[in-house]
C-alpha cells in the first residue's frame, strides 16, 4: 500500500514538474505593429539577442495596431508594444500590464496641418480642427496650445481618426488636423496647406512603451528580464552599426533603409540612461508626472473609469536590474 502511495505521488511530482518545464520553455509571444520606435524589439530577435539572453521569445506582428492591442489585453500574447495611453486604458479596463520601458517618443513625427492662412496656433480660433477626440493626438492638441491662451471653446473640434485627417483636410471639411508621418507631410503637400506645429514643439506627449501581462511578470520573472536586456542589445547595435541596424528594421516594415531612417527622424529613441531618468520618480521631470497627466486627461473626459495613478502603470524594477 505504501509503495503504490509512494509511487502515485512520484508521478504526481514528475507530472507537476514537467508541466512547470513545459511552461518555462513555452516561447513568449510579443506583438508588434509597424512604428520605428518599437522595432528594436524585432531587431533583437532578427539578430538573436533573446535567444542569447536565454529568453524564448516569439515575434507577432499585427497590420492593425487596435489588433495588437486586443492581443494584448486577451492574454494572446505577454508582451505589448503600445502607446502609453494605450497601456493605461488597457489597466482601466481591468487587464494585468505593467510598462517596464519607454521605447520612443515623438519629436516631429507627429503634428498639425493647417490651411495656409493659418500662420500661429491662435488662428486656430472659430477654425474646424480634425483630431480623433479622447486619443493621443487630441491630448497633443491640448498640449501643444497650452501656452496660448486658447482652449478647446475657441474651436470647433471634428473627431477624425488620423489616418482620415487626409481625406477631411482634403475635401475642406477642416481647416486644420492632428495627425503622424506620412499623413502629415502628404497631407500639406497635397492640400496646399502647411505643418503648422509638430511634436518637436511638445516633446514626450506621444510615447511608446513596452508593456508586460503581470502574469509573465510574476511567474517568469527572470525571462521577462532577459526580454529587457536584449533589447536595449539591439538599441545599442542600432547606434554602432545604424546602417544595418535601419536596413533590418526597414525590411520587417516592408520599407528600404532610407524610408526607415527618414521615419526614425520624426522621434527620439529612449536609452537605458533616459529610461533609468523616467523612472526615478525623484527627479523632477520623468515619466512618472507625464503619466499622471494623461491619466487625467483620460479621467477627467470620462475615457477611463478608475482614478489611476503612475505606480499603478509603471514598473521600472527591470531597468534597474540592469548594470
Amino acid at each position: 500500500m505504501k509503495k503504490h502511495i509512494a509511487l502515485s505521488l512520484g508521478l504526481i511530482l514528475l507530472v507537476v514538474t514537467a508541466c512547470a518545464s513545459a511552461e518555462s520553455a513555452a516561447p513568449i509571444k510579443m506583438e508588434i505593429t509597424a512604428w520605428a520606435g518599437v522595432e528594436p524589439a524585432q531587431l533583437a530577435a532578427d539578430l538573436g539577442y533573446y535567444a542569447k539572453r536565454g529568453a524564448n521569445v516569439q515575434v507577432v506582428r499585427f497590420s492593425a495596431y487596435t489588433d495588437g492591442i486586443q492581443a494584448l489585453r486577451e492574454g494572446r500574447v505577454a508582451v505589448g508594444m503600445q502607446t502609453l495611453d494605450d497601456v493605461i486604458r488597457g489597466i482601466a479596463l481591468g487587464h494585468k500590464l505593467k510598462v517596464v520601458l519607454f521605447t520612443d517618443y515623438s519629436y516631429g513625427g507627429d503634428g498639425i496641418v493647417a490651411r495656409k492662412e493659418i500662420r500661429k496656433l491662435t488662428d486656430l480660433r472659430g477654425k474646424r480642427v480634425g483630431v480623433e477626440t479622447g486619443s493621443v493626438s487630441h491630448y497633443s492638441l491640448l498640449q501643444a496650445i497650452a501656452k496660448t491662451g486658447l482652449t478647446e471653446a475657441d474651436f470647433t473640434i471634428v473627431s477624425i481618426p488620423a489616418w482620415e485627417i487626409k481625406k477631411n483636410f482634403l475635401a475642406g471639411s477642416i481647416d486644420a488636423g492632428v495627425t503622424w508621418e506620412p499623413y502629415l507631410t502628404e497631407t500639406a503637400r497635397e492640400g496646399n496647406g502647411h505643418i503648422l506645429v509638430t511634436s518637436v514643439d511638445y516633446p514626450r506627449t506621444i510615447v511608446t512603451t513596452m508593456a508586460m501581462s503581470e502574469n509573465l511578470i510574476q511567474q517568469r520573472r527572470a525571462d521577462a528580464q532577459k526580454i529587457v536586456a536584449a533589447y536595449f542589445d539591439a538599441l545599442a547595435y542600432t547606434k554602432t552599426n545604424q546602417d544595418h541596424a535601419y536596413e533590418l528594421m526597414g525590411k520587417a516594415e516592408g520599407v528600404t533603409r532610407q524610408e526607415f531612417a527618414e521615419h526614425a527622424a520624426g522621434l527620439q529613441f529612449f536609452n537605458l540612461p533616459a529610461n533609468r531618468h523616467a523612472f526615478n520618480p525623484q527627479h523632477g521631470e520623468t515619466m512618472y508626472a507625464q503619466t499622471n497627466a494623461i491619466i487625467d486627461f483620460l479621467y477627467t473626459r470620462g475615457l477611463i473609469k478608475t482614478r489611476l495613478t503612475a505606480q499603478d502603470v509603471l514598473d521600472g524594477s527591470f531597468i534597474q536590474a540592469l548594470p
